[in-house]
């Protein structure tokens, strides 16, 4: 408070004013962002997900193909959600005859977002 002549003035100076509104500015550009990194994440999580479906659909088909097991690595175009996805099959032999090795991995060509699975598979 600055007293003059008598009177009492109440208010904030200047460089008051100035400090308050440099913090303001300061937290507003940290939540600016941290909205901008919490976008890029979600984003990034929704295009794993998609693609974790994606390989768990191919290793739900490869379980259950009735036809016969063809030996090493086939890749093929696949489009889910209104996504283009790469999938690699990758099938090799293991030590037990009865079983086969099954990798898949699934990739989003727009983010590079991907997913892999390995599984097991009876043959004869």
């Amino acid at each position: 408070m600055i007293h003059r002549g008598g009177f009492e003035e109440t208010g904030f100076t200047l460089i008051e004013m100035l400090v308050a509104l440099s913090v303001f500015a300061i937290a507003a550009l940290a939540l600016m962002r941290l909205d901008g990194y919490t976008l890029t994440t979600a984003a990034e999580l929704d295009a794993r997900t998609m693609a974790s479906i994606v390989v768990r659909n191919e290793a739900a088909l490869a379980a259950t193909d009735p036809g016969p097991i063809v030996r090493g690595t086939s890749t093929t175009s696949i489009t889910n959600g209104g996504r283009n996805f790469i999938v690699r099959k990758t099938i090799t032999p293991t030590a037990d005859q009865r079983l086969v090795r099954i990798d898949l991995v699934a990739q989003d060509q727009g983010s590079n977002a991907r997913s892999a699975m390995t599984m097991a598979k009876r043959v004869g």
